[in-house]
């Protein structure tokens, strides 16, 4: 009976030391990817994921007309395009996107509340 324990034992440890150094094995390999990633900069960007290079712009003076008695309410900006938030005399609201580079009109839509 003893023996049985003992064997029973010796394989438990064996199992234990294999799963330590397979986790070990997997921890240093985790750790030389990071340590590559880190050195290298990560992974590469192209252009079309947003990391264009800056240019320059030239705007030209724009008019954009709002109904009377309205005001904007707020500016968003996504990607390359600008969104405005107007709330209208009547409480409706407006929302115009424009064209992030030329600032020239999109469309809009209005926003109305069921009464």
């Amino acid at each position: 009976m003893v023996e049985q324990t003992t064997e029973e034992s010796t394989t438990r440890i064996r199992w234990l030391k294999a799963t330590v150094i397979g986790l070990g094995v997997i921890f240093l390999g985790l750790a030389a990817l990071l340590i590559v990633l880190i050195m290298t900069g990560g992974p590469k960007r192209t252009a079309t994921s947003g990391t264009a290079a800056p240019r320059s712009v030239v705007v030209e003076d724009l008019e954009f007309s709002l109904p009377r008695n309205s005001r904007v309410a707020e500016v968003f900006a996504t990607g390359n395009r600008i969104i405005l938030r107007v709330r209208l005399a009547d409480g409706t609201e407006r929302l115009y996107a424009l064209d992030g580079e030329t600032l020239k009109p999109l469309g809009s839509i209005t926003v109305k509340v069921e009464k």
